[in-house]
């Protein structure tokens, strides 16, 4: 166990406690203890929100052949220094506090002794060891079990609270509802061939709830399009990720999405490939609004649409894919009559110093035939393929190590990935990624074959 006695920070380093739970974003600034030290700082942000938590219902004539059920409840803590100094920060002192007193149709069992966990009349306490910055925790505090003759539905909201020694208090309320949606998708269109470069495409995508209990309140698309290819801005509750051609939109739909009923947006989406694209890829994901992921937000400064606003109308959903309580995805890839004209996108190599990162250099953004080749930026090395691992396991290779120059096999299933190390900060450092024309066929355009890979350093 870390230990907990309270020593304030004298360096200027802060320690930040990022909750891997909600959607909000929360700062406060203090000063320094020392006069000519930058002010410590401390930032909280809820991610990954849940503000809906299904529980699974048994059946009173399934109980016997399946026994209990319970689900369990997570929270997942990430720690990072906010203002740069020497040394590495920690929070410290942890302390979640659940309040479960307002909820009813539930048990709260199986407390986590390894985080402290204990319960007195409905408060849960846990007290996690301490963070270091640049790493999280995944905590499981209890389990949650559906009593017997319950009924399904709303069952009350649970409140948490995130307190520590040396960075701000969090808030976050989950709702529980006593049964589960399931959640389901109509599979996007695929080309029935090659599209024309500077053409269309349309999208309408499709969701449905094979579950027990509706989903009440608002619903969340979001759909990305990777590759060579970006969306039309249109409608009004949909928010962009860019003014101009954007790649990302989050729309809000009223609910609710009943069990048993299947939509198709209204209206389509409307998908523009470049000039010059060979390829890309379109998905659609559905959401309870109050679990949208953090990966899928996009701020209220975002860009909307002009247009009248996007909905829903019923159709067939007989033959949707089923998913999960949480989400609904489908998606669709399509390539262009410029299929030989090999391309490939840059990326970022993100982390802390120290840190090791698997990198997936082949997808949709790129190209789908043939290696790749990586000079590595300096102050990264490779960590090529370990005795043990899965031998159909591909991993980008070393065929130059004092060069950093890697090469990445062709894309199998699954793809190769690329796994390194960032082994110290190098200011403005950068590398390249490229691909070899096909050596059967002209390449239209050699000038997208390489493109950049710089670093972005966390502290």
């Amino acid at each position: 166990m870390a230990s907990r006695r309270r020593r304030r920070a004298t360096t200027a380093g802060a320690a930040a406690l990022a909750v891997v739970f909600g959607g909000a974003v929360a700062s406060c600034g203090a000063a320094g203890p020392e006069a000519e030290q930058v002010p410590q700082r401390a930032e909280l942000a809820f991610k990954n929100p849940m503000g809906t938590s299904y529980l699974r219902y048994i059946e009173e004539s399934e109980r016997r052949w399946v026994g209990g059920s319970s689900d369990p409840f997570y929270v997942r803590l990430a720690a990072s220094t906010v203002t740069r100094g020497k040394g590495s920060a920690r929070v410290r002192d942890i302390k979640v506090t659940v309040d479960t007193t307002a909820t009813k149709s539930v048990t709260f069992t199986t407390m986590n002794r390894k985080h402290g966990c204990k319960g007195v009349r409905g408060i849960i306490t846990c007290t996690p060891k301490d963070i270091a910055s640049g790493e999280q925790e995944n905590l499981w505090l209890f389990n949650m079990v559906v009593r017997k003759n319950a009924e399904k539905g709303p069952a009350g909201p649970m409140k948490v609270t995130v307190t520590s020694d040396n960075a701000p208090t969090l808030h976050h309320t989950s709702h529980i509802v006593i049964g589960s949606p399931r959640l389901t998708a109509r599979d996007l269109p695929w080309a029935s061939g090659p599209v024309e470069p500077g053409s269309e495409l349309t999208v309408r995508p499709a969701f449905g709830n094979k579950g027990d209990v509706d989903v009440e309140g608002d619903l969340s698309v979001a759909v990305e399009v990777v590759g060579q290819a970006t969306l039309r801005r249109r409608y009004g509750n949909c928010r962009y990720d860019k003014a101009d051609a954007p790649k990302k939109a989050l729309c809000t739909i009223p609910g609710p999405l009943p069990a048993g009923a299947a939509y198709e947006t209204d209206h389509p989406f409307t998908v523009a490939v470049d000039s010059t694209g060979s390829q890309g890829k379109i998905t659609a994901t559905l959401y309870p609004a109050p679990n949208t992921p953090t990966r899928d937000l996009l701020p209220d400064s975002a860009p909307r649409g002009t247009g009248a606003p996007l909905g829903f109308r019923p159709t067939d959903g007989s033959n949707f894919d089923q998913f999960d309580r949480e989400l609904a995805p489908a998606d669709m890839q399509f390539r262009t009559t410029r299929r030989y004209d090999r391309q490939v996108n840059g990326f970022t190599i993100k982390g802390k110093v120290g840190q090791t990162l698997g990198i997936g250099v082949m997808d949709a953004a790129g190209y789908l035939e043939g290696s790749s080749y990586v000079t590595l930026p300096e102050g990264v090395s490779l960590i090529p393929h370990q005795e043990g691992e899965a031998s159909e396991l591909l991993y980008c290779e070393y065929t130059d190590e004092k060069n950093r120059k890697v090469l990445c096999p062709a894309p199998n299933n699954p793809a190769p990935e690329l796994r390194v190390r960032i082994d110290k900060r190098v200011e403005g450092a950068r590398g390249t990624v490229s691909v070899e024309p096909d050596p059967e066929h002209p390449d239209p355009d050699l000038t997208n074959n390489t493109a950049p890979i710089t670093m972005e350093y966390v502290d």
